[in-house]
């Protein structure tokens, strides 16, 4: 029998996005991290989501030092321009000076050529729950920050890092799920969804919108999956829909024309991501959805509620 892979997740965010943090973690992982510490045996690219800095695939876990080096010499690993490091986000008893030993002994078990400024792989070590565990890291390699400076915006569209994680909490961080977002704007969830491998597309009313849109696709290399359309006309089914709805504040929209948007959603998909400045939990109950998870992203005074709904 194969086994089965085991990671271990480094974690972090600012105060401001916790509650955003733990929605994503709980989506992908059906589990939050503890002290910003997240094993699981799923496989998820630590560079798609903002929150994970890191992903160890644990190749030993082991009681003492020891039996690493006893299993190195037995397995007899073959490498060249490969790289060790400690894993510093650990909070270890193991002073700095002795991580540099532990380092060479294991270096010393790997029959190859190491290369310190550009290897092909990284390979780690680290203290954890009293055992030492010993595998292959993968850093986020933070390329999603570059969306930010896409030709076409608008100042109150999802910023990028809202974006992203609301993409893979609406499919649970599984690329088979089939995800609409129905009034795309410029087309920002579907930048990072696409950009991720996710199945995503979108409808957009505004030919203006359409058009920027485009544009930001294209600019990254990107299928522009969006068409001109009314979301009330879609006749497709979906596995999930991400709704940022419009508001008052920034459109002359109705209380009507919101439930109707909630309602449309609720027809052409199983389950919604809700993006509102508002409470809108009524809407969302008298369309039939039921909130199954939520939290609130504050930063200053201005205040996010995200909604998952079945």
């Amino acid at each position: 029998m194969k086994e089965t892979k085991k990671f271990m997740y480094i974690i972090n965010y600012p105060t401001f996005e916790e509650e955003l943090c733990m929605l994503e973690m709980r989506s992908i992982f059906n589990l939050e991290p503890k002290d910003k510490i997240l094993i699981s045996h799923i496989d998820f690219n630590p560079s798609h989501s903002i929150f994970i800095k890191s992903r160890l695939e644990i190749i030993y876990e082991k009681e003492n030092f020891e039996d690493i080096i006893t299993e190195l010499e037995k397995n007899k690993i073959y490498l060249d321009d490969f790289k060790l490091e400690f894993i510093k986000a650990l909070k270890s008893d193991i002073p700095y000076n002795e991580r540099f030993n532990y380092l060479s002994e294991i270096g010393n078990k790997i029959l190859g050529i190491p290369d310190i400024k550009f290897p092909k792989l990284v390979l780690a070590l680290g203290k954890y729950n009293k055992k030492w565990i010993f595998g292959i890291l993968e850093k986020n390699d933070h390329l999603w920050i570059t969306h930010e400076k896409k030709p076409c915006s608008y100042s109150n569209s999802l910023n990028v890092r809202v974006a992203k994680t609301i993409v893979n909490i609406a499919a649970n961080g599984d690329k088979n799920k089939k995800i609409i977002d129905p009034c795309c704007g410029v087309g920002t969830t579907i930048v990072e969804g696409l950009s991720m491998g996710y199945n995503i597309y979108g409808t957009e009313i505004s030919e203006k919108n359409v058009n920027n849109s485009k544009r930001n696709l294209t600019f990254f290399n990107l299928e522009p999956r969006i068409i001109q359309q009314d979301m009330h006309t879609i006749k497709e089914n979906y596995d999930t829909s991400i709704v940022d709805i419009p508001y008052g504040l920034f459109s002359h929209i109705t209380k009507d024309q919101q439930q109707d948007i909630i309602n449309s959603a609720k027809r052409i998909s199983e389950k919604m991501i809700l993006i509102t400045f508002e409470n809108l939990d009524y809407m969302i109950e008298s369309s039939g959805f039921k909130i199954v998870d939520r939290c609130t992203v504050t930063k200053g005074s201005f205040k996010r509620y995200i909604l998952v709904c079945r």
